[in-house]
């Protein structure tokens, strides 16, 4: 093992640590978001961990990982069933139950709040048509009822504008795809730099060798 191994075992710990710890404040906030829509943080904590994982997970997982009583996950998974946030789902050769995320939960919760808000207004038709009431009891109710009303509208185009995303976004694929194909095929090939000539070398010049001055041999001179 070399130096730079516990220090790297030791970075990559403390990094799965953090990714923990923000997983862990990501469920707790949605939990208190949740409490203050009027749901209980159970049910919050229980949404987010759905967010996260997806599913299927199994009811003792969920009572171990929210380390709740079992009465107490059993009643806000039902809540969560009812509001069509999670469904619960079967897995081969299990006797427990399992739950997962349903697909688009939250246009569901929409199209509820749709209906719960057109049914309002049909309440108020009925009353008005079966009872005279006081003409500031009548105000306030076709004001609630208006209220209902453009609520169901406001909703309606939401949840269409949201339902036609998926479809833009897989569209949208293809399009950016074959954008970066054209864009790379326009791209001109890289210019090759150009070939550099090697410097001309300058013949030295050559230095002329000094004769050597040769022995002159003579005879000697005659007395």
């Amino acid at each position: 093992m070399t130096q730079q191994d516990p220090v790297k075992a030791a970075m990559a710990a403390k990094k799965a640590h953090e990714a923990l710890e923000a997983r862990e404040l990501f469920i707790e906030r949605n939990a208190i978001q949740a409490e203050t829509s009027g749901l209980p943080r159970i049910a919050g904590r229980l949404i987010g961990i759905f967010l996260l994982d997806g599913g299927p997970i199994s009811f003792a997982q969920l009572a171990e990982r929210m380390q709740a009583s079992r009465a107490s996950v059993s009643t806000n998974t039902r809540l969560l069933e009812r509001l069509g946030i999670i469904e619960r789902v079967a897995m081969r050769g299990e006797r427990q139950d399992f739950f997962s995320l349903r697909a688009n939960p939250f246009l569901i919760v929409l199209e509820q709040s749709i209906a719960d808000c057109q049914r309002f207004s049909t309440y108020v038709d009925e009353l008005l048509a079966a009872s005279p009431l006081p003409a500031d009891a009548t105000a306030r109710l076709l004001q609630a009822q208006d209220f209902h009303q453009v609520t169901a509208q406001t909703l309606q185009e939401l949840v269409a504008k949201l339902a036609e995303r998926p479809k833009q976004a897989a569209q949208a694929l293809p399009s950016a795809a074959a954008a970066t194909t054209r864009s790379q095929a326009a791209k001109p090939p890289a210019a090759k730099p150009p070939a550099t000539k090697p410097p001309a070398t300058k013949p030295q010049a050559t230095k002329p060798q000094a004769s050597k001055p040769r022995a002159v041999t003579g005879r000697k001179a005659q007395p």
